[in-house]
């Protein structure tokens, strides 16, 4: 059969990347398409990853309406000059709509309760849907849910293989900690906020006494923020996550991501709260890998306790318990997009 795999982000091109190598073993056709956001391309380039670009990012909610429609016709025109039997996608309207236009199978894989778009249009013109197992809401005799998050897809130990020497080669200062600040922009993002530039620097300033400060912004930092910026590849952020004593941010995939390597790590952003996403919840209270606080105060004591005193043997222990617990995800998805 004949995939496309549609990358939005680079945690999609992680997350289908070992999916798409069981795939290609067994004889199927795979084809990359990319939207030009953030650093996805520069990720696939550094990876060797054969792709085509089917549209870019805007950030204004007037551009991406105006851009929607060229966007559709193009993604279309390559759809249909591949001919693919099924299109995956994270959950993309236009992944479901060129797959319901060219009469081919569509799977949505959504991880995030909380986005109206996916609830209310994607998921119900999606063939299949494939969520994680703590995802609280049921789409009904198309939705199967898998054991685990789809993190474990590229973050489990029998796939990702930590370089614990990748901060002395690329001059990381350990211990460091990673801050990471999104840019509220994306369509799932629209009326929630994080850290203020005022917060920033006082969280910078603050663990930066304690432990050498990094910095992952997807907008461009300020002069205040300028020398704490991280400037190792974005295909080896994971290396540096894993590494790294501290993780606090305003990103959802990112803490999730600091969690499952086993860095203490601290979310903060206007999602925190009783209706947050389930597979936050679980990372806290199940198993202990991550802090989900939405007030300021909160989050400067609890990052600063946790630069002072390192809890990284704790969090690595953790880990442990967590993927002891958790099977192949990626030989399961791809058995069943055979399906």
């Amino acid at each position: 059969m004949n995939y496309i795999f549609e990358l939005n982000h680079p945690k999609h091109y992680y997350q289908f990347k070992s999916v798409m190598n069981i795939l290609r073993e067994r004889g199927h056709g795979i084809k990359v398409l990319a939207r030009d956001k953030d650093v996805l391309l520069n990720v696939l380039k550094e990876e060797n990853v054969p792709f085509e670009v089917f549209g870019a990012h805007k950030d204004s909610l007037s551009g991406k309406l105006f851009s929607s429609f060229s966007i559709y016709r193009n993604y279309k025109r390559i759809a249909k000059s591949y001919n693919p039997d099924v299109i995956v996608s994270k959950a993309s309207l236009y992944g479901v709509l060129v797959a319901k236009a060219i009469k081919c199978r569509s799977y949505i894989f959504p991880d995030s309760e909380v986005v109206a778009l996916t609830n209310k249009v994607v998921a119900p013109l999606a063939s299949h849907i494939i969520t994680p197992e703590p995802f609280a809401l049921d789409y009904g005799p198309k939705h199967q849910k898998i054991k685990g998050l789809f993190e474990d897809c590229y973050l489990s130990p029998d796939v990702l293989k930590i370089d614990y020497t990748f901060p002395e080669k690329n001059g990381l200062k350990q211990p460091y900690a990673i801050l990471r600040f999104v840019g509220w922009a994306a369509n799932h993002d629209i009326n929630n906020n994080g850290f203020s530039l005022d917060e920033k620097i006082t969280l910078a300033e603050s663990i930066g006494k304690y432990m050498t400060v990094y910095i992952s912004s997807e907008k461009q930092l300020p002069e205040a923020l300028a020398k704490y910026k991280l400037s190792t590849p974005a295909a080896q952020i994971h290396n540096v996550l894993a590494n790294a004593d501290l993780y606090v941010g305003d990103s959802q995939t990112m803490a999730a991501e600091a969690a499952l390597l086993g860095t203490p790590a601290i979310r903060s952003n206007s999602f925190v709260g009783d209706s947050d996403m389930s597979n936050f919840k679980m990372l806290e209270k199940k198993y202990g890998l991550l802090r989900n606080i939405r007030d300021f105060d909160t989050v400067l004591s609890t990052a600063i306790d946790f630069a002072k005193s390192s809890r990284k043997e704790e969090w690595k222990r953790r880990r442990e318990t967590y993927y002891s617990s958790v099977g192949n995800t990626n030989e399961y998805i791809a058995d069943l997009l055979e399906r």
